[in-house]
């Protein structure tokens, strides 16, 4: 995607963002959004002031940084950006680029009579609809089911082939060694700003439960979520996270990639789960790295500490 220069300081204006160009005398017309591991000529990237010595690859460019002006080469036709935060603002300026969001109902999507859809939606492709809620400006992709007894709120992106209110599996045996099942009525919450990715599946809670998912939560593709679940706000979800029912993950919690919580497991705030941990008992402490099967606490975290793979802290 490509970017007009004069959006970029159009953006900085509105934005109110404190910045200064170094060799502005080069800034071309347009730039094209560029990863590190695709370098092109005339891109835009952000190197935090740690990685600036990556800017000897990089040529006839705008890089977006937080480093001080001594460290930048002099012998190459790059623009430099100074911000306090290039990663946030590198983003926002990708965010720009993204074309208009979709509305409407695709006319192969299943829409059940009582189901409510508020303005600015869009329902894709052979989507189902049951007895739910669908509050404005929600994106439903091709394929998802959304069933009976589903609340979703406001603004959140529901990828392909997720199924939200799906049927979990509790039982017992009786004195004859007959499994008994006990039916799932429950519900599902999702809050606003939430981003549930592709082959995601969310199981109402049982009973008169709610599985809920808070807001600005963002789910991985592939993950599984077992009833009663509690996601607290901002929670992230990396690719094939299990939660089995009634788990618990504190508010702005990061799970690795096929991390396992086992039922009935609290992990708190601020807590990070390794790739691949299996998490059987709960811990209460925030800020608390875990690790390892099965997971223990392996540090914890001051605030603003970065580990790799996982989101900056600001």
């Amino acid at each position: 995607m490509r970017i007009l220069s004069f959006d970029i300081k159009r953006y900085l204006e509105k934005k109110e963002v404190i910045h200064k160009f170094l060799n502005e005398n080069y800034l071309k017309t347009e730039y094209e959004l560029a990863s590190l591991k695709n370098i092109v000529s005339g891109g835009i990237y952000y190197l935090e002031k740690e990685y600036i010595e990556h800017q000897i690859k990089i040529k006839n460019s705008l890089i977006i940084t937080n480093a001080v002006e001594h460290t930048f080469s002099t012998d190459q036709t790059n623009v430099f950006l100074i911000v306090e935060n290039p990663q946030i603002v590198f983003y926002q300026l990708c965010q720009m680029t993204m074309p208009p969001k979709k509305k409407g109902v695709h006319p192969t999507a299943v829409i059940d009579v009582e189901a409510i859809i508020g303005e600015n939606c869009y329902i894709g492709p052979y989507a189902v609809i049951g007895k739910c809620t669908i509050e404005q400006d929600c994106y439903i992709d091709t394929h998802v089911i959304i069933g009976d007894n589903v609340i979703i709120k406001n603004n959140t992106k529901i990828e392909p082939n997720s199924y939200i209110g799906a049927n979990g599996v509790a039982w017992i045996w009786d004195e004859n060694g007959e499994r008994v099942i006990q039916p799932q009525f429950g519900g599902v919450l999702i809050e606003e700003n939430c981003f549930i990715g592709s082959d995601v599946s969310i199981v109402k809670g049982s009973v008169n439960e709610n599985t809920t998912i808070k807001k600005g939560t963002l789910i991985a593709h592939g993950s599984k979520i077992g009833h009663g679940s509690i996601l607290e706000e901002n929670c992230h979800l990396a690719n094939n996270v299990t939660l089995a029912g009634n788990s618990r993950v504190g508010a702005r919690s990061f799970l690795g990639a096929a991390s396992v919580l086992s039922s009935h497991v609290h992990i708190a705030e601020d807590c990070i789960v390794g790739a691949g941990a299996v998490v059987a008992k709960s811990f209460f402490e925030p800020f608390a790295v875990l690790a390892g099967v099965p997971a223990k606490t392996i540090k914890y975290l001051s605030k603003k500490e970065k580990l790799n793979g996982v989101p900056k802290r600001n």
